[in-house]
Formats: C-alpha cells, structure tokens, sequence
C-alpha cells in the first residue's frame, strides 16, 4: 500500500516556524541529513534520560504514529566515527520508546551522537542528537561540563526554572522538587519564592549569581538539574569611555628618534550584552594594517570586569620611531550605543635636558671654584674661627710638650739698636702674649725655657714640635735690619 501523496508532501515539509537547525542541510545517498540538532541532551551518571528523534519536533509536520501508519520506519544508529552501528536494545538499560530512546540508568559510555532515520523504500531523513553524561565534580552535586546558563541584569526580576524535567511527569502532575544553591539547602530571604519547580527572584542582586541545583525523584532515582545564574549589570545606554589617552584632550608624547615605543589605549566598556568590546588604533584616515610593518596592535587584553563591566587595553607598539611617524594616534572605542575616540601626537624630544644638565654641572663648578678660593684666602682666619668656637684644648691629647718653637736670631749686645730692641721685645714679648695668653699655644724660647740640663736637641724632644713651625729670622741687608716672621702649618688641617 502506498502512502497518500498529500501525507508525503506534508512529511517532506519542513516546519520554517520551529526550524532550530542552522548548518545547511546535507543529501547523502538519497537521504537528506540534516545534521546534528541543536538541542544537546544532558545527564549525570545513574540518571535515566530520554533522547527523542528531533525530525518530529523540529523538522517534518507530523508525529511518530502518523510516520508509521504510511509505512515509514524509525530506526536508530549511534555515531562511531565515521560510521552509524544500529542499535540493539536490550530493554534492561536501554529501550525504544515510539520517537524516543529511554537510558534507565545512563553511563559515561553512552555519551555521543544518536541518529534516528525515518525512510521507507523511496523516501529517507534523517538527524543526529548528542548526549552528555558526566559524573559529579568531586565534592559537588553538579557536573560544571553540563550545567544550564541563565543571566540577569541587577535589581531586575527572574524566575530560574528546573530545566527539562518534562519527561519525568507522572500522570500530568509537577514532580515534587527541591531546591539547592551551591548544593546546600538555603533560606531563601523574603524576595525569593519557590512555586512549584520555579525559583522567582524579585529583585536580583550580585550574591544571588551561583549555582542552583532541583532535585526531584523519579522511579527511585534521583535527578538533577543545574542552572548558574550570572548577575550582570544593567545594559548600558552609552557608548564607551576612553581612559587614556584622554577623550577631548590630546596627549603629547615626545620620543627619541630610533627608539621601541609602546602606546597603551584604556577603555571602559558597560555591559553590553554578548557583544565583546571593539577598540582599534587609527593615523588619519588609515587602520593600522595598512601602515607600515614596523608599526603594529597588540591583542586586545581585559584588565578588570565587574558584572560584565570591562576595562580592556589595546597596545599600540613601534619597533624603532622614525621622522615619518611623527603623527597623530587615535584610539577608537564603540558599542552599539555609540562611537567615542581619543588622540595621541608623537613629538621629537627636545635636547633641552642636555642644555639643563650643563648648566647644573657648570653652576656645581663654579660653587666649588669659590670655596676653593675663600679658603686659600681665609685659611687661617677659617681656622682660627673653628679652634675658637667648636674646637677643643688639642694639647690635651696630642702628646706635645710644646706648640710651636719659636727661632730668632741673637745678635751682639754691642751692635744693638733701637730698632733691633724692639725686634726683640717683638720676639720675646709680644708674640709669646698673643699667642700663649690669647689663643693659649705653648711656644718653646730657647732663652727662657731651656735650662742648663735640658737637651732640646734629642729626638723626643724634636717630635714634640712637629706639629708647628714659628720662625723668624734676622737678616741684614743694605746696613738695615728686619725680622722675618715665617707662619706653616701654624694650625692643623681637619
């Protein structure tokens, strides 16, 4: 018996409305494939799952007891490679049920793709579907691998449900589910209410992102389903916001010709939805790509994010700076709510640093000259002021008997003058009461300290009047007279 053509026409139909296929669709031998089907099904280890033949969901307008009532046939293949082995059921773990395959206790092996194929002698279809079993993550109620995504824009209202819990129904009525944040049971504050197998969140707040977990029980099994919810800020309704360079502000960067140089373009993007941020370097009127190979972006790197907030970075970099490349850089950051920019000039570094550098060294120079100076002019009056006001009573601790030996020449009673009188009252007197009373050195006169069993001649006595050296001589030249004072190193050097 052949099937009516009208019913054919109907099963060769494919359902635009509800199509959830997006890769094209394939005819191999005869049979169109239309490939792998979007729905992925998903289940932990020990679980029973059931895995339905999308073609009656998806892609032909009739159900499986219209198909087999024309004389089509369901069969069922599973992907080994390249190859599709038939299924044999054994009805103790796995068994056909109508458009469907039910795993009563599923395992890691039964993971991969099942193809049902719908054909009779001149007519064949067919799709793939893909199953997922995973054990828990140790220490956890869930598998991450094959959790169920849901977001949620902060302060707004969201009802997280326990997902593809359809085909564990008995008698039409809700299984009994439990629910678990971070697989713990939790109070739920006042703005969270369980109906049924629904979580409803009145206002969304950060700490409420995380993982539920229901819990329901079927054929004394347990099953659980895993939703994370990810908090995100509200979508914005601005474009991004350059950070640097700054956005109205040209930055001025002065290089040195020859020189690497990096340029870093910072942009803070709100949250957006799916769409990643777009940031990209122009000269004028040009992309980077098309300039010269020496010049090149970096890849787009996240700094921070926040609820779906991003600050990202997008380097500009310059193997070697040349004159051409003195130009203006301007960064560009868009979203679907608009398009901002800031700019970059490279300027040649000024040498003015080197004229700074020269003035600083000369000036340190010229103070040193100065004090140079000052002291060759002023070394005994320096010193002097020094011994008076921070020094201490040398002959303390230095070991000397005497400061300063004090020479002059002795000349005959007979051929005395007045002027050598007072040469001598000079020598004798004066000196002996400026230097002893007034700066307090002690000055060795042969004629008043040496005594008849005294030997200054010694080395011991020699080296206590090495410290200073008082001089003065008598000479006479042209039938005159004149004393002679010679200072050295009256003073010691600190």
């Amino acid at each position: 018996m052949k099937p009516p053509i009208l019913l054919v026409l109907v099963i060769c139909t494919v359902v635009g409305t509800n199509l959830k296929l997006v890769s094209k669709r394939n005819s191999v031998d005869g049979c169109i494939d239309w490939s792998v089907d979007l729905k992925t099904y998903m289940a932990l280890a020990g679980e029973p799952v059931r895995v339905k033949c999308a073609l009656f969901y998806s892609y032909i307008r009739t159900n499986y007891s219209m198909a087999q009532s024309t004389g089509l046939r369901l069969m069922w293949y599973k992907n080994k490679g390249d190859l599709e082995e038939p299924i044999i059921f054994s009805e103790v773990r796995m068994s056909k049920d109508e458009d469907s395959i039910w795993f009563h206790s599923a395992e890691l092996q039964d993971s991969g793709f099942y193809t049902c194929v719908l054909r009779n002698s001149t007519y064949c279809m067919k799709v793939s579907m893909s199953l997922t079993v995973a054990e828990n993550e140790s220490g956890l109620c869930y598998n991450s691998q094959i959790r169920y995504l849901e977001k949620s824009e902060v302060t707004k209202r969201k009802i997280i449900s326990c997902p593809d819990i359809e085909d564990y129904k008995t008698s039409n009525q809700e299984p009994e589910v439990v629910w678990y944040k971070e697989c713990t049971p939790k109070m739920w504050r006042s703005v969270v209410i369980q109906k049924g197998n629904t979580l409803l969140i009145q206002e969304v707040q950060e700490e409420d992102g995380g993982n539920y977990t229901c819990e329901l029980k079927f054929e004394g099994k347990l099953i659980r389903r895993t939703t994370q919810l990810k908090v995100t800020a509200l979508l914005t309704d601005k474009p991004p916001k350059p950070l640097f360079p700054v956005e109205n502000q040209p930055s001025v960067i002065e290089v040195q010709l020859g020189n690497p140089l990096s340029i870093a373009c910072k942009a803070f993007f709100g949250f957006s939805g799916e769409s990643g941020p777009m940031i990209y370097w122009m000269r004028g009127e040009k992309f980077i790509e098309e300039l010269e190979g020496h010049i090149r972006e970096g890849e787009i790197r996240l700094l921070k994010e926040h609820l779906g907030e991003k600050e990202v970075e997008l380097t500009l970099t310059f193997d070697a700076v040349g004159e051409p490349d003195l130009a203006n850089y301007t960064c560009h950051v868009e979203n679907r709510n608009g398009r901002k920019h800031a700019s970059v000039l490279l300027r040649k570094k000024d040498l003015i640093y080197k004229i700074e550098l020269a003035g600083g060294l000369g000036a340190i120079l010229l103070l040193l000259i100065l004090l140079v100076t000052i002291y060759k002019c002023y070394n005994i009056e320096l010193m002097l002021f020094y011994r008076q006001n921070f020094g201490g009573d040398e002959s303390m601790d230095d070991n000397k008997e005497y400061d300063a030996y004090l020479s002059y020449t002795k000349v005959d009673p007979d051929a005395l003058d007045c002027d050598n009188n007072e040469e001598e009252q000079f020598a004798l007197e004066i000196l002996p009461d400026v230097l002893e009373k007034h700066y307090g050195y002690k000055l060795f006169i042969p004629d008043r300290d040496l005594i008849p069993s005294g030997n200054p001649t010694s080395n011991d006595e020699a080296s206590h009047l090495n410290s200073f050296f008082l001089g003065a001589e008598r000479k006479e030249e042209n039938e005159e007279s004149e004393l002679l004072i010679h200072w050295d190193n009256l003073f010691p050097l600190y």
